[in-house]
């Protein structure tokens, strides 16, 4: 990643998230502007917030910090972190100027950028010159990454487009 590649996922995540709004809100698309989930689908949804915050912003965050002095280590765990941060604080403004169903959209969106994202950096580290300890560590961490982040997907896609269409 680099930054004019973050810069350029991020605008244009925004622009689907404004038109994937205008659309909604002039009616064409047929989306549910609240989110409508079960008794059952809320529980499950506030478990796995807490799960993404833990495995998805925690660790991360401690592999950044513990690999700092390494530049392409550095790289990969801050560009992934602030493609996280932007996604929140876009969901957060989006719920509540625009549609609370935005969400949604926003997650499923940063969700693939991330896959990708974890998947390129992935492929990338294999070429540097990590010690085979650092490599074998962060490579278990960027597959944990990709693990849950593509589980991600799933549950936005199973539970959570269903309680907006």
């Amino acid at each position: 990643m680099t930054w004019r590649t973050t810069f350029l996922f991020v605008v244009l995540a925004t622009l689907v998230v404004v038109l994937i709004d205008w659309l909604t809100s002039i009616g064409i698309l047929p989306i549910s502007q609240v989110i409508n989930y079960s008794d059952a689908g809320l529980r499950f949804i506030r478990v796995w917030i807490w799960l993404a915050i833990a495995i998805g912003f925690i660790v991360p965050t401690i592999a950044f910090i513990v690999w700092f002095k390494y530049p392409e280590v550095r790289k990969v765990f801050g560009f992934y972190l602030l493609i996280l941060v932007i996604q929140i604080v876009t969901e957060k403004i989006a719920s509540s100027v625009w549609l609370p169903s935005l969400v949604v959209s926003i997650g499923t969106l940063y969700t693939a950028g991330r896959v990708w994202q974890l998947w390129y950096e992935q492929q990338s580290l294999k070429t540097t010159d990590l010690s085979q300890a650092n490599f074998k560590i962060i490579n278990s961490v960027l597959w944990v990454l990709l693990l849950f982040w593509s589980s991600n997907l799933i549950m936005l896609l199973t539970p959570c487009w269903p309680s907006i269409l």
